[in-house]
């Protein structure tokens, strides 16, 4: 599918043609996801912005990157289901296309939030123009004025392309690009576990969009699934500073900053692989300005697990979630390698495996909230 004339691409089109107007002219909506900027982000902002622009204006809906256009090399998953499905990654705009942050926002009319439903970094101090919200995480109830649609279903882009569905068969958009099909088609997969039913992820919705976009983008989804996973565990080249920073997401819990880096690594594998991994994960916390700092940790072969390492700025912050934690994540220490020092650090296996990070930053954010002082 990737080898076909790009420049032909109505995708690529529509993105090369955003991307250039947003230098200079104004923009009716900017679509973008988290600041982790994964799959799910990058797919439901490219396919929420084509359905709000009719596939055609590109002065409509701007579709936007959330990190610098440098770390996108850190998306390996992203990276190969763009390339699989024929979209150019030079025509996605990122972060510091227009610089300063202001100049752009000086021309952005409302924000459309995909796959998210919290501003973070600099676009907190924007909240007035979020108009729109599709997600499929907890709702947090913030921005009470925006259109929201957040629903249980097992991705963000399931819910796009009910949107991209309906709005073809109303004829309120063009036919469904091929190369779209796919790129939702694939996140959908890859977010399900190829819909399985042991992961208990996938909803009724989640199939019925698979269904419907399997043979517009004629493509094996097994295969396909299997290319994306494959791709999304490729860590080859990255160091500790790396693989912190490919799928992080910084969460404001009652003035607490808390930083989770999702790692696709066993703990013990990582311990193992950088002797100065904890004196790695304390400097990422500072660079970050985070009070907490996690790691959540998974491995899929032999068999699937979980670790996590927890690092507090403060003794006092780290007696308050450690309780918590370990009652929640059932929690059991790693003992360290030979030689390494964990400073600040702890190290667990995680015998809940079903909380993943996506599930416990609503349960940090309540906890949180019930504290009058957290340290």
């Amino acid at each position: 599918m990737g080898n076909k004339n790009k420049s032909k691409d109505p995708v690529n089109r529509f993105l090369s043609d955003a991307r250039s107007r947003a230098q200079t002219h104004d923009i009716d909506m900017l679509v973008f996801g988290n600041e982790a900027a994964d799959l799910d982000s990058v797919v439901s902002a490219i396919g929420l912005a084509w359905v709000l622009g009719n596939g055609k204006k590109a002065g409509a809906a701007l579709p936007l990157m959330p990190i610098k256009r440098d770390d996108f090399r850190l998306k390996t998953e992203s990276r190969w289901v763009l390339s699989q499905t024929g979209i150019d990654a030079q025509n996605l705009f990122f972060l510091d296309d227009v610089l300063p942050l202001d100049t752009l926002m000086s021309r952005v009319r409302g924000f459309a939030l995909v796959d998210h439903n919290r501003l973070a970094n600099g676009f907190s101090k924007y909240e007035e123009k979020v108009r729109l919200i599709m997600d499929h995480h907890e709702d947090l109830n913030l921005y009470p004025n925006a259109l929201r649609q957040i629903e249980p279903v097992g991705s963000c882009a399931t819910l796009v392309g009910e949107d991209l569905i309906k709005g073809s068969k109303e004829g309120a958009v063009e036919t469904i690009p091929g190369s779209l099909a796919a790129l939702l088609l694939g996140t959908i997969l890859i977010d399900t576990v190829n819909l399985d039913p042991n992961a208990g992820r996938a909803t009724p919705r989640d199939h019925a969009v698979v269904k419907h976009l399997q043979p517009i983008a004629d493509l094996d989804t097994d295969n396909f699934y299997q290319g994306i996973r494959a791709a999304k565990s490729d860590i080859s080249g990255m160091d500790t500073r790396d693989l912190l920073r490919r799928d992080c997401k910084t969460f404001q819990f009652n003035k607490v900053s808390c930083t989770v880096a999702s790692v696709p690594l066993a703990l013990e594998r990582w311990m193992v692989r950088d002797s100065g991994l904890a004196k790695g994960i304390e400097t990422y916390a500072g660079e970050m300005q985070a009070d907490i700092l996690m790691t959540m940790n998974t491995q899929r072969t032999p068999e699937f697990s979980r670790g996590i390492a927890v690092f507090c700025k403060s003794p006092v912050l780290f007696t308050t979630i450690s309780a918590m934690l370990a009652s929640n994540l059932d929690l059991e220490i790693i003992p360290p390698p030979h030689g390494f020092k964990c400073g600040d650090v702890h190290f667990y296996r995680q015998g809940n495996l079903s909380l993943s990070r996506k599930k416990l930053e609503p349960m940090l954010d309540r906890y949180f909230s019930q504290l009058e002082q957290p340290y």
